[in-house]
């Protein structure tokens, strides 16, 4: 029986079933990744568009240990878009970076900082990158450090979305340096999506302040 890839994958994106996404790629990942992609373009203030994230995750975890050129031709060319060689719209290149970096670190670390760094230097993904660090976690801190400085100056951004989403990414990350100023934004109402624990929803940025 002929498999509809586009169809299934996307309805298993749309479930947040990443068992049957992997179970799919055993008869043809490289179409699998092609639809997962297809998903990933999307706005971030929809949830399809982190599932599908979460579906790469899945398939780097699945598979990148042993089929390690694919995926590190994704990192490659989210790499290639984030730094415009491409002609293509950046749009999530750091979070699809993140995600196979995370899957398996050993192989893939080095990209950690080129993440950051071209995250950063382009604006319409500074939101992506930031997450992107939460994504990868405390582990990553140090390869982060050079770049930590250009990080901290987002906190005063008059984007409320981008100063929420930083003061958000730092508190997760425990990083020291930012809390002085992360507290003074106690009294800040603005609202802000965040996806973590599979759950898209806005905080207020006093509420990111003050959990815990």
């Amino acid at each position: 029986m002929r498999i509809d890839y586009k169809k299934q994958v996307t309805k298993y994106i749309e479930e947040a079933n990443y068992d049957a996404i992997v179970e799919l790629g055993k008869n043809d990942a490289a179409k699998v990744l092609k639809y997962i992609q297809m998903n990933i373009w999307g706005d971030y203030r929809q949830v399809q568009r982190w599932h599908a994230l979460m579906a790469l995750a899945a398939m780097a975890n699945a598979y990148a240990k042993e089929d390690d050129e694919t995926y590190r031709n994704v990192i490659r060319r989210a790499l290639w878009a984030l730094q415009d060689e491409g002609g293509n719209v950046p749009w999530a290149a750091p979070e699809m970076m993140a995600v196979v970096i995370k899957a398996n670190p050993s192989q893939y670390r080095e990209f950690a900082i080129m993440m950051l760094t071209n995250g950063l230097d382009n604006e319409m993904c500074h939101l992506g990158a930031l997450w992107s660090m939460v994504y990868l976690g405390e582990d990553f801190l140090k390869d982060f450090e050079p770049r930590m400085d250009r990080v901290m100056k987002l906190l005063d951004s008059e984007d409320a979305e981008l100063r929420g989403t930083a003061a958000w990414a730092l508190k997760r990350l425990q990083y020291e340096p930012a809390f002085d100023k992360i507290n003074a934004m106690a009294d800040d109402d603005a609202l802000v999506w965040i996806f973590e624990k599979g759950v898209l929803e806005q905080r207020s940025i006093s509420q990111i302040v003050k959990e815990g």
